[in-house]
């Protein structure tokens, strides 16, 4: 087994003198041998401040250098590391502070904040700040101790608790994912697995997903680190300055989401010419509508290319290489073992061969989590006789491949049909007039849901009778049509790219009560 710090100390003591990590706002660059030397002193300083192995620590931090820093510091104390979204509100962020019984927290200088993390806190817990703070908070800058302070790194029980990762909180505040040092070889040697990705000094990332998100961190940061390569931190995602990145670095590997790629398409500066460094380009986060997968794949040519499909709770569960013309296919990855159950069954109640069901993760692979932070009883929901239920639809295929179809609880029923939002939004998506769609059921007094399109139109905004015209002329059963199409300026979305259903839902709601009105 290796841990994190492991992977860090191995890569450091191959190339300790090969750049490990730059922050783009400065420019700022550490080679191996200067990051260990600055986890140590931060590690040092937080032990200063209170803090030991065994204790809990938010983090409530965006992409910064510091943040990456203050991670890996944590982990080298034995401390764990909780991951939270800095975009939440201060007091969404306290609350999950309060829920995981942590003992300090890292976090920009924000007033507000600070203040509800204090009022969570126990009496005399430290809040550090990533610049100067309010009244009772240390800097970063102030909290370095002496490196020559740390004991010697001692391996420690694979099924201790390294961090907290947080669910992506679509329909309600975000669960506490608890990773064990276990899972880490497996939550980054995927990256060679099944992503084709060679270990060397060559590799250079471009750290496009958050840092508190399960591939921010694991695939992101320690895929660099942990492959002896650089880690190139893109604080906030502009699409002009991701690409002059890509061109300034030489940036070999891409991992982001289909909104980072999308962006990047649009960019005004995107030239073949610009991206020619790029070796590896892999996805996440959500499905790739087709015709963006089909313009990625074009603007990509001879890349290898790899859909993956995962959760924070099991990471990589699915993958697809070279993926262009079937975006909702995958095959378990190197450390999985799945299967496809029954919908309302248990996990030993197997669907047929082409049956709809369940989508099950085998949850004795190392990867996956230990359970939900002081949630047993979400725990209980989610794991059943050692298997994972990923609340998705799947269908197992005659090669063995997999197609996954969206989620159980987004399956629209119609007047007695299902349909599958997936179907309708890859149809919608093939129409020039429309640059992202979001498919989902209202509820309806005659027909028990309606099938209703949400749209962020691109260019000129089509009609809903051309939209509704193009559906019927397309292959699509007419049952599947949507009944309704409301039209938004942006698709609601977290800070991990994801829909925000029920946001979505409630304003599509809204918008057609107000049409009838």
């Amino acid at each position: 087994m290796q841990t994190v710090h492991d992977l860090v100390r191995l890569a450091a003591a191959r190339r300790p003198d090969h750049v490990s990590i730059v922050d783009d706002r400065t420019e700022r660059r550490l080679t191996y041998r200067e990051l260990l030397v600055e986890i140590d002193a931060y590690a040092a300083g937080f032990a200063a401040q209170g803090l030991g192995p065994g204790d809990i620590v938010a983090t409530v931090m965006p992409n910064l250098f510091e943040h990456a820093l203050v991670l890996l510091a944590l982990h080298r104390l034995g401390a764990v590391p909780a991951m939270i979204n800095a975009r939440l509100k201060p007091e969404e962020a306290a609350g999950l502070v309060k829920q995981g019984g942590m003992a300090g927290a890292v976090t920009l200088p924000d007033e507000a904040m600070v203040r509800a993390l204090k009022e969570t806190l126990r009496q005399g817990a430290p809040v550090i700040t990533a610049g100067p703070g309010p009244a009772g908070t240390c800097t970063l800058d102030a909290c370095r101790g002496d490196p020559k302070a740390m004991a010697p790194w001692k391996s420690p029980d694979p099924e201790g608790l390294a961090f907290v990762l947080y669910t992506s909180g679509t329909t309600g505040l975000p669960k506490g994912v608890m990773v064990p040092h276990r899972a880490t070889d497996a939550r980054v040697l995927y990256m060679s697995m099944q992503c084709g990705v060679m270990h060397g000094t060559h590799n250079k990332v471009l750290g496009l997903m958050p840092l508190f998100h399960a591939v921010g961190f694991f695939s992101g940061l320690m895929g660099a680190l942990a492959f002896d390569g650089t880690y190139h931190l893109c604080s906030v995602f502009d699409p002009v300055r991701a690409m002059e990145a890509i061109e300034r670095h030489g940036i070999t590997l891409l991992y982001g989401s289909p909104t980072h790629f999308h962006g990047l398409l649009a960019a005004p500066n995107f030239s073949a010419e610009r991206i020619r460094s790029v070796q590896t380009v892999i996805y996440a986060g959500a499905a790739m509508p087709g015709p963006l997968l089909e313009r990625v794949a074009a603007a990509f040519p001879g890349r290898k290319m790899t859909n993956i499909y995962g959760t924070t709770e099991i990471m990589n569960g699915l993958y697809f290489p070279e993926p262009a013309g079937k975006p909702h296919h995958y095959r378990p990855g190197y450390y999985s073992n799945v299967r496809v159950g029954r919908i309302g069954g248990t996990v030993e109640d197997e669907a047929a061969l082409g049956e709809e069901g369940e989508l099950l993760i085998d949850a004795t692979a190392d990867a996956t989590f230990l359970g939900y932070l002081n949630r047993p009883e979400a725990t209980a929901e989610k794991m059943h006789g050692g298997w994972y239920r990923t609340g998705d639809i799947a269908v197992r295929l005659g090669d063995g491949d997999l197609e996954v179809r969206g989620r159980v609880d987004d399956m629209i029923i119609t007047g007695a049909e299902n349909v599958h939002p997936y179907e309708v939004e890859a149809t919608l998506a093939r129409h020039s007039g429309i640059a992202e769609v979001v498919v989902l059921g209202v509820s309806d007094e005659r027909w028990g849901e309606i099938v209703v399109a949400c749209v962020k139109a691109g260019g000129t905004r089509p009609s809903e009778e051309e939209l509704d015209r193009f559906c019927r002329e397309s292959t699509l059963a007419n049952y599947k049509r949507p009944r309704a199409y409301v039209f938004f300026d942006e698709i609601p979305r977290n800070a991990a790219n994801k829909v925000l259903r029920r946001v979505l839902r409630e304003n599509a709601h809204a918008a057609l009560s107000s049409k009838k009105a």
